[in-house]
Formats: C-alpha cells, sequence, structure tokens
C-alpha cells in the first residue's frame, strides 16, 4: 500500500517535489490557500540560473539542475502538446568585488567540469553593449553624494557560459504540477491550513515520554501497530486530511506551517520573509546585441544589482542586498504591500543606468512584488523535521528556483531513505548526480547547521 504524502504549498519546490513523490508511488495531495500555483514568491523569481555560490554543494546542486531545465520536456515526461517553460542560455558574468567570491570557486568549478572564464574589462565592453567598465564598489544609494562618482579601477568578472534563465516561472510550476497530476497527484487550491495534529504509536510515545510536543496525540485504543507517524490537517473548508508524510513547502509561510506543526525548536538558523521588488526597464538596445542575442545575464554586487534580459527587449532588475540597503523583513505575509514603489524602482533604475549608459529611465514604475523566505545564511532547509513524518523544503529566498528540479529528486530520495530507517541527522543522506557525476551531501541543508560561512546575501 503505497503512503500518503501532503505536500503544502504549490510553488515550484511544491510542484516539483509532489511530481518526484508521485513518480515513485507515493499517493500525493498537495495543498495551497492561493487560488492556482506560483502564485506566491515563484511568480516573483527572475528565474536566473546561476552557479556561483559559496559552498560546493550548492554549485553541484544548481549544475545538475542546469541539465534537467535544458531537457525539461523529458524530465517530466511531458507530451508534445504541452508547452514547456524554456531555458534561455544566455551564459551569467559576475562581477567581481571584494568578499563576494569565495577563493575555492574556480577550483570548485573545474572539479565539477562548469566552464568559466575570466573577464576584463574589455571583454565586458565586448559582450555588454553601452556598459560602463568601472568597478564601482562599494554599492551607493542614489541619494549620496558619492552615487555619481567615476571610477578608475576597470571591473573584471568571473563568466560561465552556461548560465541564464528560465523563461516563464509559471509555465515551469505548471509543467511539473501536470507531470504530479500524470501520476496520481491532486491539487487542492483556497485551501488554507489551519490546523495540524501529529499521532504516535504507543510504543514511540512512551518512548518520547517528556519529549513530546503538544500536538502529538496518542492514538486512541486498539490504534496500535499502525505507523509510527500520522499527521491530521484542518483546512480551513472544514476538510480534514490524513498523511504518512507531510512536507513543507510554503514558502515565506513556511515558518507558521513549522509554528502550527509543533516543528522547528532543534533549527540552527531562523527564517524570515523578506518582502523584495523586481523591476523592468525599456532597454533593447541594451540587452540585445547587434547579432540578435540576448546579452549575458549580470550580477553586479559592486553596485547593488543583478540584471537580465527579459523578453520585449526590457531589462530585468534585481537587488543584491547591499549593506546601505534597509531590508524589509516582514512579520505577516498576508499583510504587505504587492504594489511597486516608485522610490524603489528609481533607486535599481538609477543603478542600472550607472552600469549601462544608454538606458532611459521612465515615469512609470513597472515591475513585480514578491515575498522570500530568507533563512540566516542564505541557504535553504532540505531536511527532515524532528517530528516523524514531516519534512521541510524552506529557506529557499529568492535563489532557490534555479535548483527546483534537483529539489524534487533530492526531498523524494531523502523521504524514501528515512521513512524505512535511515539516519539523516547522523549519517546524511547523499544523493548521486546522475547527468554531471558525483554526489550532493544533503547534509549541508541541514536544519541543524550553525549558519554555513556564505556571502550572506542572495547570492548564498
Amino acid at each position: 500500500m503505497s503512503a500518503n504524502a501532503i505536500v503544502v504549498g504549490s510553488g515550484v519546490m511544491g510542484a516539483s517535489i509532489a511530481f518526484s513523490l508521485a513518480k515513485r508511488g507515493y499517493a500525493v495531495t498537495v495543498v495551497d490557500k492561493k487560488s492556482g500555483p506560483a502564485q506566491g514568491s515563484t511568480g516573483a523569481t527572475s528565474a536566473i540560473v546561476r552557479f556561483t555560490y559559496s559552498l560546493r554543494d550548492s554549485i553541484a546542486m544548481a549544475w545538475e539542475s542546469k541539465h534537467l531545465w535544458e531537457n525539461l520536456r523529458g524530465h517530466v515526461q511531458a507530451p508534445e502538446s504541452e508547452p514547456v517553460a524554456d531555458f534561455i542560455r544566455t551564459g551569467m558574468a559576475v562581477i567581481d568585488i571584494p568578499g563576494l567570491l569565495p577563493d575555492t570557486i574556480r577550483t570548485d568549478f573545474a572539479d565539477l567540469s562548469i566552464p568559466y572564464a575570466d573577464w576584463d574589462a574589455a571583454d565586458l565592453a565586448r559582450e555588454l553593449p553601452g556598459v560602463d567598465t568601472s568597478n564601482h564598489y562599494p554599492p551607493k544609494r542614489p541619494d549620496d553624494p558619492a552615487f555619481l562618482n567615476d571610477s578608475d579601477e576597470p571591473a573584471t568578472a568571473l563568466y560561465t557560459s552556461d548560465g541564464g534563465y528560465i523563461s516563464d516561472p509559471v509555465l515551469a510550476t505548471e509543467n511539473f504540477a501536470r507531470a504530479a497530476k500524470r501520476h496520481g497527484a491532486q491539487f487542492l487550491y483556497n485551501a488554507e491550513v489551519i490546523g495540524v495534529r501529529h499521532s504516535v504509536s504507543d510504543e514511540d510515545y512512551r518512548a518520547s515520554e517528556g519529549n513530546h510536543d503538544a500536538s502529538d496525540v496518542r492514538p486512541e485504543d486498539g490504534a496500535t501497530g499502525q505507523s509510527s507517524a500520522a499527521w491530521t490537517l484542518n483546512l480551513s473548508d472544514g476538510r480534514v486530511l490524513d498523511a504518512d508524510v507531510v512536507v513543507n513547502a510554503a514558502g515565506p509561510w513556511s515558518s507558521r506551517f513549522n509554528e502550527l506543526a509543533g516543528v522547528g525548536s532543534d533549527h540552527g538558523v531562523s527564517l524570515t520573509p523578506l518582502r523584495q521588488e523586481v523591476h523592468t526597464l525599456p532597454a533593447e538596445s541594451t540587452v540585445i546585441r547587434s547579432d540578435g542575442t540576448p546579452i549575458p545575464a549580470l550580477l553586479d554586487a559592486g553596485i547593488g544589482t543583478y540584471m537580465r534580459a527579459e523578453v520585449g527587449g526590457q531589462l530585468l532588475i534585481g537587488g543584491s542586498e547591499p549593506e546601505c540597503d534597509e531590508l524589509e523583513w516582514v512579520e505577516d505575509p498576508d499583510t504587505v504591500s504587492m504594489s511597486v514603489r516608485p522610490e524603489q524602482f528609481e533607486t535599481q533604475a538609477l543603478r542600472a543606468a550607472k552600469r549601462f549608459t544608454d538606458i532611459t529611465i521612465p515615469n512609470r514604475a513597472r515591475g513585480v512584488v514578491g515575498v522570500y523566505d530568507a533563512s540566516t545564511d542564505w541557504t535553504p532547509i532540505y531536511d527532515r523535521s524532528e517530528a516523524d513524518g514531516f519534512y521541510q523544503a524552506i529557506g529557499t529566498s529568492g535563489n532557490q528556483f534555479k535548483n527546483a528540479p534537483l529539489v524534487g529528486e533530492a526531498m523524494a530520495e531523502l523521504i524514501d531513505a528515512v521513512e524505512h530507517g535511515h539516519d539523516h541527522d547522523h549519517d546524511p543522506v547523499r544523493i548521486a548526480l546522475g547527468h554531471t557525476g558525483g554526489e550532493l551531501n544533503l547534509g549541508t541543508f541541514s536544519r541543524l547547521r550553525s549558519p554555513a560561512g556564505t556571502s550572506g546575501n542572495v547570492m548564498g
């Protein structure tokens, strides 16, 4: 008899996990408080594919995922009649500034067979039309008198030819959801979880006496012999769902769901929702080169942005969380204003104009707002919890969309291993990387870790 699994959240992570569990034979139900897929942080992602992370396992995950994105149709087993999101390979240039790129990154790239090149100012000028090739580090706000100062220091960059972006994050999420449905998964929308109960067997209850949480409930008399981990979720519309396995993929609502389930007390890193804006500017002469191809995506932490080409000759601009910007941490994702703020648009547009000299800034602010689930060290938690049967794919911030295909596979393998008795906390599960070789150590993404030595921003 197949195990029942409930995945909470139908963003790209929840949909990918649902697909990977369903094709392994789990009876999967996905619940989401929104009215459809990808209506949380997934819908506001820039969907950039890059490999410049602080941790080797994060690099390996992104590199393997790139190969899955390249053949998304094959990965999700989509019929030819189904539209599938495209991987747009533009390359990715990361302006090198102090403390951004770890000393080991080039060695890691070489070991993982990731092609890269070190660019100087002449390379940047050749590949990016109208670019200012100066290094403007450290980033400043437009109201700083030094914002307009020129720099005599030429910029250098680390370039990876396989970087790029996913054409349509919502369509990509729908591709995973359709794939999950083909394997029997069902999706429940407008379905807010308002109650969670964890039932444990008599034997486990006695073994954990003095340690069990208030949400742990002994089974009724005669219920011994049932699964040692059983979960009941109450929905706002009165429905009640039972499952052997629950996966928290609730994005910015993940901490709230953990609290509802009575888990998270052993976390070594905390998670806090973060409001972010991504803006667009008309910039066809900037984003399209003379040969008709889009420019490489650009991570420019020296001015505090990342940028890439967008359809329709647009330049998409997001922030890299520079120290001079005050980040907008929020307590309740449901109360966040989803309107673009003109002052934030102007800040990012002026920064982009500092790098690309022919940009014209329009009067009307354009962009999207998202709320990201950011961890203390900007590295996600892909792990079990202290409660049997409860798993977490959380803390994904704005940088994990690119890893969604592999996250689904990794979470499914983790769940299979732990549900069959593997002690992941003491012997971390390792995932074989079928396309790029080697293994991924899921212990890197443990809930128990102390904050990792990462970049301290969305770079991860």
